[in-house]
């Protein structure tokens, strides 16, 4: 068997069946030589050309993965030839045979657009091992441009926000549109743009602190961050950073998961599990931590404070008399008085603490103020179909040295006042009743 006379199969196991070679040379015995070295060696399609012509009509009819060209033919060739193939087929490799080497330098070939070089007369295991070389370098070529366009419709598609970071200065590399829509902006927009002013500013100093962290621990996850919006919505993410060593740079990838919508609904949870589910006031379980901080404001800021309590007169007698369908409706009716009576614009709070006891704080109030709100709530509830029912209001306003306990005490004395003396009344604790 002849140095050419190998089956390809057993070689290489058909792993370049594939490629598609274009071999050039006027020499019909160099274009031969490569066909049979191709075909019999690596087993590849081979195609020849005798001109720089007939290459390109080629080149134009059919698809090819590697050129073998000689720089002296007839028609276009030379380096006018190279440079003509590498900018209009930029994928194809071109491997360079001549006898001139003085002629056309290596150098000068390779910036014209060759990838390789060989000098005639070449030997067969030359062109052959350079064959498998750009045959090897397409295969990575082609794994990277696969893998590329899976991560590309990964990142794309993904429902989370993603974006690559230059490790140093924390410039912008790339978002995906998922991001883009998160904070209502377009991709563009992005392009070396830095990081941090995508955060709310009070979110910056830690946002840039971690990221300086996960240089060295290689990623981790901040929750709850907020983002900033074109159109100024809230918007919440959990943000999960992971360190990349690149071959030639370092960057970091940060994935965004909107969790607005989480965070509303736990706000919503966390709120109906503070309120009356009848009324909508604050229930009981919340007023004592309410009421505690408002005495602690009211000392450290030295602002006013008044707690009133409530009870309805003759409520159990409605019950009996109505049924317990029309006493729900009176203590509805309550719940709304007590909204409309208390500022919208303040923190003022109305609680109901179960059955027929309501309470109301009003911030920054003096005892003039309280009392105020005390008639309005007992003139528009009188307002509505009572039932026989009254409104008794005990007032107490916080004095300076008060504890919660004693605040509370006063204004229940207050209210024990108003029912014993004929019920449907307002009754104004002193400052010495509670410290007895």
């Amino acid at each position: 068997m002849s140095e050419l006379e190998h089956t390809p199969e057993l070689l290489y196991e058909g792993r370049y069946a594939d490629y598609r070679v274009l071999a050039a040379d006027d020499q019909d015995s160099i274009t031969t030589l490569v066909d049979r070295l191709v075909r019999t060696r690596l087993g590849c399609e081979v195609r020849s050309a005798m001109d720089g012509d007939a290459l390109l009509k080629a080149l134009e009819q059919e698809t090819f993965d590697v050129l073998v060209t000689d720089m002296m033919m007839p028609g276009l060739h030379g380096l006018p030839l190279i440079k003509k193939v590498a900018q209009r087929w930029p994928e194809l490799h071109i491997i360079v045979l001549t006898g001139y080497p003085a002629e056309f330098p290596f150098v000068e070939v390779i910036h014209a657009g060759a990838h390789d070089f060989i000098n005639k007369p070449f030997a067969h295991d030359e062109l052959e091992a350079k064959l498998i070389r750009v045959f090897k370098e397409r295969e990575l070529r082609r794994e990277r441009a696969v893998a590329e366009s899976k991560y590309r419709s990964l990142f794309e598609l993904s429902a989370d926000g993603m974006l690559f970071l230059d490790q140093n200065k924390h410039i912008i590399m790339d978002v995906n549109k998922a991001f883009a829509t998160m904070v209502g902006s377009e991709e563009s927009h992005f392009s070396g743009q830095e990081v941090l002013p995508l955060f709310e500013k009070t979110e910056q100093p830690r946002m840039q602190q971690w990221l300086k962290i996960i240089t060295h621990s290689g990623g981790g996850t901040m929750g709850d961050l907020r983002l900033t919006h074109t159109a100024g919505k809230e918007v919440y993410a959990d943000v999960t950073a992971t360190f990349i060593e690149g071959e030639y740079e370092n960057i970091v990838f940060l994935s965004f998961k909107d969790v607005t919508g989480k965070r509303e609904v736990e706000r919503q949870l966390a709120e109906a599990a503070q309120r009356d589910e009848l009324t909508g006031l604050f229930n009981k379980r919340s007023f004592q931590n309410r009421i505690e901080w408002a005495v602690a404001s009211a000392c450290s800021q030295k602002i006013g404070l008044a707690l009133l309590l409530i009870d309805l007169d003759n409520f159990k007698h409605c019950n009996d008399t109505y049924g317990h369908q029309t006493g729900d409706k009176l203590l509805i009716s309550v719940g709304d008085v007590i909204h409309k009576s208390i500022r919208s614009t303040s923190s003022d709070e109305g609680f109901r603490f179960g059955g027929d006891e309501f309470a109301v704080v009003l911030h920054g109030a003096d005892e003039s103020s309280a009392v105020a709100v005390a008639e309005r709530m007992q003139l528009e509830f009188a307002r509505l179909d009572c039932y026989g029912t009254t409104m008794s209001i005990g007032i107490a306003t916080y004095c300076m040295g008060w504890s919660t306990d004693t605040l509370i005490r006063a204004s229940d004395d207050a209210l024990y006042s108003a029912k014993a003396s004929g019920k449907n009344a307002i009754e104004i604790a002193s400052s010495n009743s509670a410290a007895s």
